[in-house]
Order: C-alpha cells, then structure tokens, then sequence
C-alpha cells in the first residue's frame, strides 16, 4: 500500500491554544487551520483505487506516525493504518470528541501489559485508517485490530515510547517543508511554505526585533528532554507540547536565531533518544554556509585534538579537515611528517607490497601526502547523511572484489568501483577530491549536533591503501588520530556504520575508541597549515556556502546545483532527443520511486531511500540534476558517472570510439567474448559492472577475468581495468594543474562507473541516452532509475539480461525484495 500521496484535507476551524512567547500569550485566529497553514497534516486522506471493502481475516496492518511516518509512536500522538480492506467506505470524524466507529470500522489497541483500548477515529477509508494513540496506553509492544461488525479483520504490531517526536510537513509525506507559521508581533501570521509546497524565505529577525516561529507535529507533548537544531544550532524552545483545540497535535514556539544567514536550514527535534524526521526551512538574506555548520574555531578544534594525539603517540602525521560539501577547511603538516604516500595495494602492518605496478592503474604511484589526507576527509564528508556515517574503513569494505573482503567465492562489494569518482578533473562535483574517495582507514565523519558537518582524514604511514583484511581487527594509527580529532564532533552512535548490514554483514565504522584529551593551543602546534590548500586562503575556514538550492519536484522536497537547472532538452540534431519535458517527467518518476522506496543502508530502518537522479543525452551532456533532500553528496558525481557510462556503451560507436582513444585491448576483450560495442545491446550499468569483475561471473573465484577487468593476479581496488584507464591521465593533468575532462572518450568527462544503478533511455526504439540514479543502496538505485525510464523503456529484445557471456546471461537490473514502504 502506498502511503506517500494524500489528498489535501478538508479545511478545519479550531482556535490555537496561544502563541507563547516568555510572558506574552499570541491567540492564533481560527483561519490558521486552513490550507495556508494545516495542509499536509494527514488527518485525512483518500481511499486508494482498486481497493475491496473487505479483508479475508488476518491480514496485516501497520501503524506509522501520521506525520513522520516512523514506525514508533507515543501515546496521544496521532497514528496512521495501512493495509487492505479496513473500511466499507470512507468517511471522517465530523466534530470532537472524536468517534470510535466509522464505517463499521472500530480499532482496538491492546497495550504491552494486555490492557484494550478503544482508539478515536479521525478517518477511514479502505486502506487507511487514522487514529489517536490513547494517552493511557502502556509503553512497549503492543497489538493493533481493526473490526468490523463480524470481528477482526487486520491486525498488527504498535511500538510505543515515551516520545516520538515528528513534524508534519507542507507535502504530507514527511520531508520537506514543515507546517509552521512566523510572526513578528503576535497579530500577523505568516506561513513559512508557499501554495505550491516551496519553501517560502522567511526573515531570521533580530536581537531588537526578534521573529517567532510555531512549529507543528505529533508524539513530543511528553519528552522532557526536547531539544530543537536549526542547521546545526540548538534552539530553546519556550513551549513544547499540545496545541491545545485540536487532539493529537502538538507545537513547538521558539524564536528564531538572529543570526541565521540566508539559505537552507535544516530542522529537526530530538527527545528521548529519539529523532525527528528532517525537514528544511527557508531563511531570507545572504547565501548560508552549507549544512555543516563547522566555524573556523571548530576546524583548529579537531586539528589540534589529532595533532596533540599523535604528539602523544610521538607520531607525525598530515591532518585534513573538510566540510559536507567536500570544501578544504584546513590541512595541517607536522614538523617531520612524510612528505609523500605511496598508492596501491599494501599490508598496512607489514608495508609488504601486494600487487604490480600497472601502466593502466595507480599502483605504485607516489603523490603528496596531504592530498590523501584530504581524499580521507572528504570520503566520509561525502558519505554522510542524517541516516548514515561511514568512515573510509567503510569504504574499504564495499570496493574490493568480496563482500565481506577475502572471503572467496563472494561477490564484489556492492559499491565496487566508487572510488574512481568525486575525481579532480570532474566536471560535475564541485569541489572534488584529489585522489577520489578513500578506502585508507584514517578517514571519519565529524559530526556537530548531530548534525553532518564533514570528516577529517590523517595520513602518516606512507601508504594510501585499503583494508586487505578487515578481521585482523587492526588499530590504524592514522585512525587512532583520527577519531581522537572527532572529540565533541562525534557520529550519533545509532547512524554509524557499524549498524548498519549488506546482505546480513555488519559493516565496519572505526577500529579505535576515543581516545582523544583537551586540545593544545592551535598556535602551539609543531608544524605548518598549507593555507594554499584552503578555500578562503586561512589557517583555517569556516564551511563554505553551499551549491545548493532547495527545490520540490513532484511533491519530493530535494535539492538542485544551478549549472543543472533548469532542465532543458538535449541539443542534438539529426535523431530523436530527450526534450525537457521528457527530462522532467524522468526525473519526477525517479524521485517519486523513490520516496517510496525502503533505503538499505539508512537508519532508522524504514526510512525512505534518498538518492541523486541524473538524465543525460547520447552524448553525455547532463540534461538536468535532481538530489532528494538527505540524499548522500558523493552520489551527486556518481549518478552521473552511471548515466554516462550506460549511455555510452549502448551506442553503436562505443567500441570504435574506445578503440580510436587507445582502449582497443578492452573491445577486443569483449568481442571474444561476444560483445562488439555496436549498439546491439542496451547496457544498464549492472551489466557493464558484471563485465568489469576481476572473476566472471562475479564471485566464482578462480575464473578468468571479465573483459573490461584486469586478471587477478594483477587486479587491485587501484588497477581495476578500463573505468581507471580511462580517467588517469585526466587525473594526472588535475593535478598538474592542466585543466580538462577526465577521459578524453566523448561523453566520459567525468569517467565511468560500475555499479548498478542506471538504465539507458529510449524514443520510439531508438537510443537518446540514460537515467542514473547513486543514493541508498544498490538494488534501490536500480528500481528508481528504472521506475524513471518508463515510457523511455529499452526494447525488451536488446536488454543486456538476453546475452550470454560464455555460458553466463548478463544482469539488467535487480530489485530489493519487497521494496517499498
């Protein structure tokens, strides 16, 4: 059952309990319960199509808060029942005291310590009910039934705590912009959304002239421990707890912070442990610093934490700090760091070196020290969403050719290959990473109130490698450094890696606690900044302004960078092309998939899959951008990596343009295999993935190598075939300081990638380019790329899936099993 689209409700007239601001009490007129101000609470909604007024007994329901859609609630919040069958009809609580029955439907809680309650009714329909959780239910696991006149027809399972709090949002789906009004003096309300769901600029107001803010929600009136963050500043609010007129809804009022600069803000609550879904205001003014919030004080905070650790370790170490957004905050160098790291395959205890140079790889090649410094910062600043933080240990884990590494006759990591994006000579992310993403251990998230603020990364060893063999539980010091920097900037323990499982496997986080003390004197540090590295040319800097706008696309609250907005139609002359029309509507298809589509690697379990959609052409020109609202920044290159890569080998001039470029090995490798490049064959990027293994089929240790692959013996996470091929000379000259595309093949400027997660794109049976999609989760990535494609669908007879590869048939795409929410 789909719970992402409701119709708007039914205007409401009630009173507000009083706008309450220190001795003041602002009464809010009845008029603000209407659509300027209510809409998007889903008191009510719609009877889904299709829908029978029965259920054979037994059937499932399931309960989420009716304004986060979190699958915990509290009591006196307000609930809401999906499945099948639930009602005779539709209908709606007329006035209060709220109803038990409703179209012959009635709901009965039984409370963890086996006590029935008799829940009101704000609506029903057949595939939805809504409810109030009664204030006197016992907390803990409990059990919902829905009855008719014959008994019970669903049933299902009810957590309930303390507190659980949640905001409703202007879209009724969660996300985006929240139902909140703003005033100045307590006579004149103004809504902070405008009619269409776009986040309207409200006015952060002034120490003399302060400006109020009402927020609205469920499932806080009974936290004692509430707490709001406003892009990443805490905010005390002067009243948290019913509104008063209107069961089960509750408000927040606090002031806004007078120095909130302009852009968007992030908000959210916590109590009792738990947090708030996420949703973003507007603020009026100048352009904010992006979401991070790190100033330049926090940035000589972490470095001197890591430098004072590894002054006690009598280490010497390179320090990096970046922001989300991947911008170079500071880089410190120890008086007798080394200068210089080598890349490549290595025994981090021993320094044995594992694998060959390679003329087509980065093994062996020796680059400053700081710029895997800054790689490790920026990999889990790129990583790092309000539902996960991974460190470069992480990354490690998902890139080599097992899952979990050096367990034989496994598949490859599900992120194989990521870490040939975010490349210097990109032209998508903005700014990149020197080395692309790291897989070397010394890289961790820094969090600020909980809030992803970006990483900082250590480098000191002389090796710019990964984690061969993760259960040899490793204590890194480059990571002991690390973490100890992270003091006060710490991860939410419930987000880390190491909560979150790939196929039943545990993903790693850190090999280190906290080891970390009080930070010496930044002045007093033995070393030097590189201050030529930085984005504004200081010791150290506060984060950049974000390259992002907020932009709602279907009813998902998301993101765009200007240089790909407006979408616009593909230029091409001379055959069929992608219009921006047929750009939007990809897109929007995308993006509703997936918002109701369930994430794999995002906590808490549940949680909607955030993603960043690309569009391109046949030639690679992006045609438009779309990030849902946490979607992670490294997806942002990836998608369109993915795009690029199913585009290009789709078409009929793949293998000679390849060839003409100096890659002819690669297409002969495949046409030995059966595969000619020639636009026969509709690659998804699954299917170009499956060929890049370094054992075909993926997994069967042993067999020979895949034809865009290097043999084992020679294969490494640096030295994996054609996708690095491609891109290092570009690299290279990025770091020469010769401007340029990273692959000199039209249409792979910012090379390739082999991991699923794109389709190509067809009119009328003719190719016109691709949809990639980088967020949540590999098979989810694939199910949302292609829920994009429809209408643009590749003909089914030249689906990668139809050819065999020496006795093999080739994949097109995967979906997670039970996909959506």
């Amino acid at each position: 059952m789909r719970i992402s689209r409701f119709r708007r409700p039914r205007l409401v007239t009630a009173m507000f309990s009083g706008f309450r601001s220190d001795a003041k009490v602002y009464s809010l007129p009845a008029y603000i319960l209407t659509a300027a101000a209510f809409i998007g609470i889903s008191l009510w909604s719609y009877t889904a199509p299709g829908r029978t007024a029965t259920a054979a007994p037994g059937s499932t329901v399931v309960t989420v808060n009716a304004a986060s859609y979190d699958s915990a609630v509290a009591p006196g919040a307000i609930a809401a029942a999906f499945g099948a069958g639930l009602a005779e009809g539709t209908d709606q609580a007329a006035g209060l005291p709220l109803p038990t029955l409703l179209k012959g439907a009635s709901v009965t809680l039984t409370d963890s310590l086996g006590i029935e309650h008799p829940a009101p009714l704000f609506f029903v329909s057949s595939g939805q009910i809504n409810y109030l959780i009664p204030e006197d239910a016992a907390l803990g696991s409990g059990r919902l039934a829905i009855l008719d006149s014959h008994g019970v027809i669903a049933e299902g399972d009810v957590q309930i705590v303390a507190a659980a709090p949640a905001i409703f949002t202007f879209a009724a789906n969660g996300r985006g912009v929240p139902v909140g009004l703003t005033t100045f003096d307590g006579s004149m309300f103004d809504p902070i959304a405008n009619s269409d769901g776009s986040p309207k600029p409200i006015s952060p107001g002034s120490p003399w002239q302060p400006n109020y803010l009402t927020l609205f929600g469920t499932g806080l009136r009974n936290a004692s421990d509430l707490r709001v963050w406003m892009g990443g500043i805490e905010v005390t609010p002067f009243y948290a707890g019913p509104q008063g007129a209107f069961v089960g809804l509750d408000q927040i009022n606090l002031t806004l912070p007078a120095g909130l600069s302009g852009g968007p803000v992030d908000v959210m609550i916590t109590a009792a442990g738990r947090a708030s879904n996420h949703v973003q205001m507007e603020i009026g003014g100048a352009a904010s610093p992006s979401q991070t919030g790190l100033t330049a004080a926090d940035v000589q905070t972490v470095i001197a934490q890591a430098v004072g650790r590894a002054q006690a370790l009598n280490l010497r170490a390179t320090v990096a700090v970046t922001d989300k957004e991947g911008n170079i905050l500071g880089v410190f160098r120890m008086t007798g760091a080394n200068p210089m790291t080598r890349i490549g395959s290595v025994n981090l205890q021993t320094g044995q070196i594992l694998k060959p140079a390679d003329p087509d790889g980065l093994e062996g090649v020796n680059v400053p020290s700081e710029l895997a410094a800054i790689s490790k910062a920026g990999t889990p600043s790129f990583f790092g969403t309000q539902g996960n933080a991974f460190t470069s240990r992480t990354a490690s884990f998902i890139v080599q050719e097992h899952l979990p590494p050096g367990v034989a006759f496994q598949p490859g990591g599900p992120l194989f290959g990521v870490q040939f994006s975010q490349l210097p000579c990109s032209d998508i992310k903005i700014p990149s990473l020197p080395l692309g993403l790291a897989g070397d251990p010394g890289g961790v998230p820094l969090y600020k109130n909980g809030i992803a603020a970006g990483g900082i990364g250590v480098e000191l060893d002389g090796f710019y490698s990964v984690d061969i063999d993760p259960s040899d539980f490793d204590q890194s010091p480059e990571e002991i450094i690390a973490v100890a920097g992270t003091r006060g900037f710490e991860a939410p323990a419930s987000i880390r890696g190491d909560q979150i499982y790939v196929d039943g496997i545990r993903l790693p986080f850190v090999n280190a606690g906290q080891s970390g003390g009080t930070a010496p004197a930044f002045g007093s540090l033995p070393g030097v900044s590189l201050p030529d590295l930085t984005h504004c040319r200081a010791a150290t800097c506060a984060a950049a302004a974000t390259r992002f706008e907020p932009l709602t696309l279907g009813g998902v609250p998301g993101r765009i960078d200007r240089r790909f907005f407006p979408f616009r139609g593909s230029t091409a002359t001379g055959r069929p092309v992608l219009t921006v029309d047929d750009v939007s509507r990809i897109l929007t298809q995308g993006a509703q998939q997936a918002f109701r589509t369930r994430a794999a690697i995002r906590r808490p379990l549940g949680s909607p899959a955030e993603v960043n959609l690309a569009v391109v052409d046949l030639d690679g020109q992006v045609l438009g951008i779309f990030s849902t609202i946490d979607a992670p920044i490294f997806g942002f290159d990836v998608c369109v990596q993915k795009a690029r890569s199913s585009a290009f080998y789709s078409k009929a001039t793949a293998g000679a343009e390849l060839r003409a470029a100096g890659f002819g090995a690669f297409v002969d490798a495949a046409a030995a295999d059966g595969i000619a490049l020639a636009g026969q064959i509709a690659f998804s990027d699954r299917a170009i993935g499956f060929l890049s293994r370094p054992f075909f089929p993926d997994g069967i240790d042993g067999a020979q190598h895949g034809p865009f692959s290097k043999p084992i013996a020679s294969w490494s996470p640096f030295n994996v075939g054609l996708q690095i091929a491609l891109v290092r000379q570009g690299i290279f000259n990025a770091l020469g300081g010769q401007p340029g595309p990273c692959s000199q093949v039209r249409g792979l400027d910012n090379g390739t990638q082999i991991f699923a997660g794109a389709v190509p794109l067809y009119k009328n049976g003719i190719l016109v380019g691709a949809v990639g999609v980088s967020g949540d989760g590999i098979d989810q990535d694939d199910i949302i790329s292609s829920a994009g494609s429809v209408g643009f669908e590749a003909p089914a007879n030249i689906r990668a899936d139809q050819i065999f590869v020496r006795g093999v048939r080739l994949p097109y795409v995967k979906f997670p099993r039970h996909p959506n929410l």
